[in-house]
């Protein structure tokens, strides 16, 4: 069995973590779906996506609109996917860089009963 291919997408938000955070999930929700979401300190935070193939296209723009443009090679990498004759959604990992973060922010972690 072959693993599906996994896009590899880089974007930066600039100003308040939470708001852009917010913006980047709705950006996601309007090209497909979020699968996890995972903060490594203020700095840089993980999303797990399967983005809709008939609106690949559109995804850089939206992330535009978020505040959080992805770099030359993440537009590339989606122009070329679009292009592909497949059906499917598209599975990716989006790493966002939040330079005005803060970078000793610590996650807290709930704890689990039992």
């Amino acid at each position: 069995m072959v693993a599906p291919r996994l896009l590899t997408l880089s974007a930066i938000a600039r100003g308040a973590r939470a708001a852009a955070i917010s913006r980047i999930e709705a950006a996601i929700s309007r090209c497909g779906w979020l699968v996890e979401a995972r903060a490594f300190s203020g700095l840089y935070m993980s999303f797990q996506v399967e983005l809709e193939r008939p609106r690949l296209g559109e995804f850089a723009g939206r992330m535009r609109e978020a505040g959080a443009p992805l770099d030359a090679a993440s537009e590339a990498a989606l122009a070329a996917e679009a292009t592909e004759a497949r059906e499917g959604a598209v599975a990716a990992a989006l790493g966002v860089t939040f330079p005005d973060g803060n970078p000793d922010q610590r996650q807290v972690i709930p704890s689990v009963p039992g």
